[in-house]
């Protein structure tokens, strides 16, 4: 290894090279049960990358394992060699045969981000995975990915017209369709694929009998490799179908070109209810003559826990009572017209009336619900991945498939075996094509849930070749290629590893999945000898668990991502692409540093990787968007801020916390005499001391009028004494970012506010230790908080509704400080605007207005944009609300001078777009969205409530 570093090293490698603990850590883990730390992570930017980085580990016989989106469930990408990670560099997208549909990627393109790039030309790529929003292409290839919607668009092998791979020895070579002549002149030649198209072109023919007895004849065909679909009839070959589900172990990916999809211009859904899920599967085959695209089907348990998605929320009253069924069948249908869909509905619906086991169907063809819908279907992993009672959903038998006919007896039979053994679990899949998602609820702390993992592996690889399938039918195999052989049979599995020997004679391409090669050291790993992550876990004690619990949980999904900017978790990732820095790789970073903190094995490999971690936090946010949207909602800043409270009990904390200790006092103090705080600060002086001496910039100015006057101006009364409050009326809450920085927003919301009730009373700004916090400055947070929940609970006794404008302070009482759990009702500003929005004028003139909500709010309760829409109809105005991600301030965090150049990174991301475009005025709801949008783009953007007071003066509306 480390002449092949030093080689790297001098090369012209043009690449990332990470070898140090933090990336191999990062890298250790993907969607699976299994922990496997590699030896370094390259990050290839390109073809020619790829292969000099090949050649060179050959040289020196290094074991290489290409990595796409780390969403593997059975560590397909995990190995103790070198990862290539093709997902940092190679996402180039295009060239486009507009004509031809067919386009050219990179492996290293994520699915969504490829769909919405074809959008606007008509196409597609038709294979759809729930994974969609961050699996990259090249891991689709590898697994021969398929999902909702295969009976009708096949797998990603069916779309797969050529590949550009880099074989073992880092030559170049292409794989596509060859007829019988080009084999025969390859072969003579001698070319790089001269021994792989021999070794085809002998043993395919005489097998061919074998092969089609071993082969289900399923929608979920038998991959790895793929002996079926590669002899064409003809004589000549289909390589693209053998690189296919090879996973990695037979050569590279550099580029690869697909074949397209027209995308159907209208979408509709149809939700169908039964008594239970053996009922909705036996209902299936009736439902299939009304042509629908997919038909998947849901169990009560995944249905109960999808109320807590956000999905949720524009499915309910599509769902409507259905919701209290035991299974359920989602089938969804396309066409060019809505007559189209409309008829295509009309006929599911009248097939579901004639089974008298259907208890109800609810249909749509409005976008929005059929988005929700399958929204909600992709969800569903990571419902069962949260868990309950310390176990959560485990993959490992997790995408069996058997022929549609067998699919009741199958699941029957399945749940029996998961029975026996008093596990929960929740079942969902693809009923069409014979699919079956399942996952046990395992601790895998646990020793004897660990041990359940063969028996069940076992049990259900038995039961799915009894009924003619699979036990790995789509998410690809990886360490549970032990169980090849047992459904190739002996013949055919020895064929295999002859192949793999044709492509990679030593090796080295992802050793220990699927088959050695003849002659080959080492074997296939099995399913119960690869480390399995718990073991580790389990050693980290009880007393330092509970504040860290949530990065023991983090099952390596990858949700966080996620690559769509518009969407708010996690913004360092989306900025950088560096996967450490994202909550997957905190998570595991934290597990890591917990791991060799309480076993004290080797102190120094603890402060390494302790300054590893402190490094990866110093770029989190503390947004909160993971916390809300990852699936197991993984809340890396309330970890961030127990791990520096922890770790500046030994360390010395940086000079800048001395301020933030200070600060929050004193700018309330400020604030008092804001016009000559303001001119201090206009200082030159002043602000080199802050930038000098604390290393923070660009600081917010203090207003020309302060607060108290503000408010009186508004109409606002202050809130002296809690006698003086009725019932019913309004106290406006001043935290300590608008009532110091920005009090000529809290006024217009008085002024909204005075339109439904005669008096609004408002505190003085309102200390809440939200800095200190995010800087792991615990020890006088709970006092602080503390005595804010007494001032709460007063003024809540006087009966007053409580209101909060600034939604970082909103989300604060309700997530960090958890107000509700103490009898607290706390309403933000949209909240009681859109309750009683029937009170509100109507403005004179109709105005349109766009609008983005604070990124903390908008990931855990996106109707809250919905609500804002509402008020402004309700008002005479429109309201265009969009998603936009993470500005990129967040608090402190974006002021801090070693963060500038990453602050403005983010908002160049998606805010900055929206911000300087040429059409309607652009609002935003967060303080620091505002700062942002100021330092950045010179703009002063509006708060909404702003926007109605000016509209709805009292000359300028109708009453």
């Amino acid at each position: 290894m480390a002449r092949f570093r030093a080689d790297l090293a001098v090369s012209e490698f043009a690449g990332g090279v990470r070898f140090d603990p933090g990336s191999r850590i990062a890298t250790a883990t993907d969607n699976s049960i299994y922990h496997v730390p590699p030896a370094g992570v390259l990050e290839p930017r390109d073809a020619d990358d790829l292969a000099l980085a090949m050649t060179i580990a050959a040289r020196h016989g290094i074991a290489v394992t290409p990595r796409g989106g780390g969403t593997g469930t059975n560590g397909q990408s995990l190995t103790g060699g070198m990862v290539l990670d093709t997902s940092r560099h190679m996402t180039a997208i295009g060239p486009l045969d507009a004509e031809r549909g067919t386009v050219r990627v990179g492996p290293g393109v994520v699915l969504d981000r490829l769909n919405t790039w074809l959008r606007p030309h008509g196409w597609m790529f038709a294979p759809s995975v729930s994974t969609a929003s961050r699996a990259t292409i090249g891991g689709m290839v590898a697994t021969d990915a398929s999902g909702k919607g295969s009976c009708r668009h096949g797998r990603t092998s069916d779309h797969l017209l050529s590949v550009d791979v880099v074989l073992a020895d880092g030559r170049h070579a292409t794989l596509r369709d060859i007829d019988a002549n080009e084999v025969a002149a390859a072969i003579a030649e001698g070319g790089p694929l001269a021994a792989v198209l021999s070794c085809l072109d002998d043993g395919l023919p005489d097998r061919q009998e074998e092969i089609a007895r071993t082969f289900p004849d399923m929608n979920r065909g038998l991959t790895g490799y793929n002996l079926r679909d590669t002899a064409h009839k003809d004589g000549g070959l289909r390589l693209t179908k053998l690189f296919a589900g090879s996973e990695g172990t037979l050569a590279v990916a550099a580029s690869i070109e697909l074949s397209l999809t027209r995308l159907p211009r209208h979408r509709g859904v149809a939700l169908l209810a039964y008594d239970d899920c053996d009922r909705a599967l036996q209902a299936v085959p009736g439902l299939l003559p009304a042509d629908p695209e997919a038909v998947e089907f849901l169990d009560d348990t995944v249905v109960q826990m999808g109320r807590s998605t956000p999905a949720w929320v524009d499915l309910e009253a599509f769902i409507g009572s259905l919701s209290e069924m035991g299974g359920y069948l989602f089938a969804e249908v396309c066409g060019d017209s809505r007559a189209e869909v409309g008829g295509h509905l009309d006929r599911l619906v009248a097939h579901a009336g004639e089974q008298p086991a259907c208890r109800g169907c609810a249909v749509s063809s409005d976008p929005g619900v059929v988005a929700a819908m399958s929204r909600f279907r992709q969800d569903a992993v990571g419902l069962l991945s949260r868990g309950v009672d310390g176990r959560q959903g485990t993959a490992f038998v997790e995408d069996a498939a058997v022929p549609p006919a067998s699919l009741v007896d199958f699941v029957r039979e399945f749940r029996a075996i998961l029975d026996a053994e008093g596990l929960s679990y929740g079942m969902f899949g693809h009923a069409d094509a014979g699919c079956v998602h399942v996952r046990p609820m395992l601790d895998m702390t646990r020793a004897e849930d660990r041990s359940l993992i063969r028996p069940i592996s076992d049990a259900v690889a038995d039961l799915a070749l009894r009924h003619g399938g699979l036990i790995w039918g789509e998410h690809g195999k990886g360490v549970r290629g032990e169980y090849l052989e047992a459904y190739f049979g002996a013949g055919l599995h020895l064929y295999l590893r002859q192949i793999k020997s044709a492509f990679d004679p030593e090796g080295r391409l992802n050793p220990g999945k699927l088959v050695v090669p003849l002659g080959g050291a080492g074997r296939v790993g099995r399913i119960d000898e690869v480390p399995f992550r718990g073991v580790r876990d389990a050693e980290i004690s009880d007393d330092a668990a509970p504040a860290f619990r949530g990065a023991i949980r983090c099952n390596g999904n990858g949700g966080c991502f996620h690559w769509d900017a518009s969407v708010e978790m996690c913004p360092s990732y989306k900025a950088t692409g560096d996967r450490m820095q994202s909550p997957k790789g905190r998570a595991a970073l934290i597990r890591e540093w917990l791991y060799q903190t309480e076993t004290n094995s080797n102190p120094e490999a603890a402060e390494s990787v302790g300054k590893e971690l402190y490094q990866s936090l110093s770029t989190c946010l503390s947004c909160k968007a993971c916390s809300s949207q990852c699936p197991v909602r993984i809340d890396i800043p309330s970890m961030k801020a127990q791990f520096l409270d922890k770790w500046h009990r030994h360390q010395p904390r940086p000079r800048r916390d001395l301020l933030i200790q200070a600060l929050e006092p004193a700018t309330i103090l400020a604030a008092h005499f804001p016009s000559v705080s303001r001119q201090v600060m206009r200082f030159g002086a002043a602000r080199k001391i802050f930038e000098k001496t604390f290393g923070v910039t660009d600081l917010p100015a203090f207003p020309r009028q302060p607060l108290s006057a503000a408010m009186r101006d508004a109409g606002a009364l202050p809130l002296r004494s809690e006698a003086d409050v009725a019932p019913n009326e309004v106290i406006l809450l001043s935290d300590s970012f608008l009532g110091v920085f920005e009090p000529e927003v809290l006024a217009a919301a008085a002024q909204c506010l005075k339109f439904l009730t005669d008096k609004v009373y408002f505190t003085p700004p309102l200390k809440n230790g939200k800095a200190l916090e995010v800087r792991g400055l615990l020890n006088r947070v709970p006092e602080i908080r503390a005595a804010l929940v007494a001032k709460l609970q007063d003024w809540s006794q006087t009966g007053a509704k409580l209101v909060s404008i600034e939604p970082a302070f909103t989300m604060l009482l309700r997530q960090e400080m958890a107000v509700e759990t103490r009898g607290l009702e706390i309403l933000s500003i949209e909240e009681i605007l859109n309750t009683h929005r029937d009170r509100l004028p109507i403005a004179r003139m109709t105005t349109q207005f766009r609008m983005v909500g604070h990124c903390t709010e908008t990931s855990a309760i996106p109707e809250h944009l919905a609500r804002w829409r509402a008020v402004f109809e309700a008002a005479g105005l429109e309201l265009d609300p969009v998603r936009s991600g993470c500005c990129g301030m967040a608090g402190l965090w974006g002021h801090e001078a070693e963060h500038r150049n990453l602050s403005r990174q983010i908002y160049g991301l998606a805010w900055q777009d929206h911000v300087e475009a040429e059409h309607s005025e652009f609002l935003a709801t967060g303080f620091s969205c505002r700062s942002q949008a100021r330092r950045f783009s010179g703009k002063r953007l509006r708060h909404p409530v702003q926007v109605l007071a000016s509209e709805l003066t009292e000359n300028n509306y109708l009453g």
